[in-house]
């Protein structure tokens, strides 16, 4: 009996401890939401994406109408395909510097889609179209606010189409579109943005439900220079280092990632740095010099996702694999 009143001295504090109200409930550990995965790049930066649904005439007639002599028949085309209203004025309606049309299955149809691209004096224009019921829809239109006197940017430039990563019967259109300052001396960096920097943006798009969607941006290429020691903008470039002038480089590039399926990509992120006397070569802004000083690679998986029709991350930009 000594030994049962023993034990249960020692164990009552601990059961009383344990013991909870009808009403009451034991103590839970807040719920930490989990942060949501953010793309290491994103935006249209200088892309305009316009969804639209208009009836307009077949593609090769708006072409044809584009170059007609009557300003009221120009300007009716410059409509269907989207341009800026600066271009509908009555007495300033401008004949195209070019025109590009393209034919390719971007969406799921069994007919063609059309891409036709109209340079303007200081855009440059895609109208996305569609076959429907017996006609045709103008169902988005991307523009770029650029002149024509600037020679780093053509129809071809501009966009190009690439087969789809997700269907290879398929193909997509990717747009490029840079802002900022090409070329000239470096200077103080006192007034305005420094000459030599800039920031090249990639638009992929594709047609889902007889909709144009976008389903991946990122900033593709961007040059950021200085003659003097500063900060670099947060997540685009290397961290100056003091007495080291010119221009930190970034380059990104979207591709499948051959360890896993189908439906796996990868984000690669390089940077790198030029020397101030490197970047003023005349060809500092070319691909292949800007990839002859990437020194640094990062890697964001992606998937792309049914529901959304879109590129997700999978996971936080970081190294990349080495197997």
């Amino acid at each position: 009996m000594r030994c049962l009143v023993l034990i249960l001295a020692f164990t009552a504090p601990a059961l009383l401890a344990q013991r909870h109200g009808w009403r009451s409930a034991p103590p839970t550990a807040p719920v930490v939401p989990a942060a949501p995965l953010v793309a290491v790049s994103s935006g249209l930066g200088a892309i305009q994406f316009a969804p639209a649904n208009y009836g307009v005439p077949a593609p090769q007639t708006i072409a044809r109408q584009l170059r007609y002599d009557d300003d009221r028949t120009r300007a009716a085309a410059l409509a269907d395909i989207g341009s800026p209203g600066q271009y509908l004025q009555h007495g300033r309606v401008p004949t195209p510097r070019s025109i590009d049309l393209q034919f390719l299955p971007l969406g799921n149809a069994a007919e063609l889609d059309a891409l036709l691209t109209a340079e303007l004096d200081q855009h440059i224009v895609t109208a996305v179209l569609i076959p429907a019921e017996g006609g045709w829809r103008r169902i988005a239109t991307l523009t770029f606010a650029t002149p024509f006197e600037d020679a780093s940017t053509t129809p071809t430039t501009w966009v190009r189409t690439a087969r789809s990563l997700v269907k290879k019967d398929r193909y997509r259109a990717i747009f490029h579109a840079s802002s900022g300052s090409m070329g000239g001396s470096m200077g103080d960096g006192s007034s305005g943005p420094t000459p030599g920097n800039f920031v090249e943006n990639e638009a992929h798009l594709r047609i889902v439900n007889d909709k144009a969607v976008i389903t991946l941006s990122f900033a593709s290429t961007a040059r950021e220079c200085t003659a003097a020691s500063r900060p670099a903008a947060a997540g685009n470039a290397l961290p100056r280092r003091a007495g080291n002038p010119g221009c930190n480089v970034t380059q990104r590039w979207f591709q499948p990632d051959p360890a896993e399926s189908t439906d796996h990509f990868v984000l690669i992120t390089a940077t790198g740095h030029m020397s101030l006397k490197e970047s003023e070569d005349p060809l500092a802004n070319s691909r292949t010099m800007l990839l002859a000083h990437l020194r640094t690679f990062t890697c964001q998986p992606f998937i792309f996702s049914d529901t959304t029709q879109h590129y997700e991350p999978s996971a936080p930009n970081g190294p990349c694999r080495t197997k």
